[in-house]
């Protein structure tokens, strides 16, 4: 009866003593002993209450959400590391396609303690571009601390320089053969320069048998033979 009495009390709006004064008339009606606490504590412990269940109410749903939340911070990422078959000889990528719905943290690349750049190419997806040969790791570490690590051996990068394999004078020729096994020679960028630094452009050469024509020089120069990675055989001939 208090409760009805109480909630009709909130929902009108009376004020603390005529609600005392009515709910005086109710038990009297009832034939019961008059309420001796004020209905204005009783509110006050009622409001008390109300707060209370909404605290432990909030609480409880915190736990709640926590209990669904948990699996989350022990899933881990799966990625699949492949090679690129359409790269350039000698200069490998390696793609990284990361399969999970949380977000990415890192990712990280390093070949025998050496770091790794990596590249970020599209939503989830990576690519890496080693620069030396050896055993790469490869870290995906999620936004839960959660990480897996994949090892590849890097075997084709190109490092090695061209090699020249002979060389020969003739009519006023000078032929020199090379051979680059990795990335290829890269005939286009052979020039040769002079003692006072002039640039020398060889006369012909052949890719299938790796040959440079040049002039037979008058003075000292140097040759520089590059392979398509970049690597380079600096030569000096002498005249004799």
């Amino acid at each position: 009866m208090i409760r009805k009495i109480l909630k009709n009390f909130r929902k009108t709006g009376l004020d603390p003593q005529t609600a005392d004064e009515i709910l005086k008339e109710v038990f009297e009606i009832c034939g019961r002993e008059p309420n001796p606490t004020p209905t204005e504590v009783l509110v006050s412990y009622r409001n008390y209450r109300q707060e209370r269940y909404a605290l432990q109410k909030h609480v409880l749903d915190m736990v709640l959400l926590l209990f669904f939340l948990l699996p989350l911070l022990f899933i881990l990422p799966v990625f699949s590391l492949t090679p690129d078959r359409e790269a350039e000889p000698g200069r490998p990528v390696y793609h990284i396609d990361v399969n999970t719905f949380l977000p990415i943290s890192r990712v990280t690349a390093a070949i025998d303690g050496y770091n790794v750049s990596v590249y970020e190419t599209d939503r989830h997806t990576y690519a890496i571009e080693p620069a030396r040969n050896g055993n790469m790791t490869v870290t995906v570490t999620l936004a839960n601390s959660q990480y897996v690590t994949q090892n590849i051996l890097v075997d084709d990068v190109d490092r090695e320089s061209p090699q020249l394999i002979s060389s020969r004078q003739e009519n006023g020729r000078l032929y020199l053969c090379f051979s680059d096994n990795d990335s290829g020679i890269y005939y286009e960028g052979i020039y040769a320069m002079d003692t006072q630094g002039e640039r020398i452009e060889p006369l012909s050469w052949d890719a299938g048998t790796g040959c440079v024509e040049f002039l037979c020089p008058t003075s000292t120069i140097h040759i520089y033979i590059l392979d398509h990675t970049g690597n380079q055989l600096q030569l000096v001939v002498s005249v004799v």
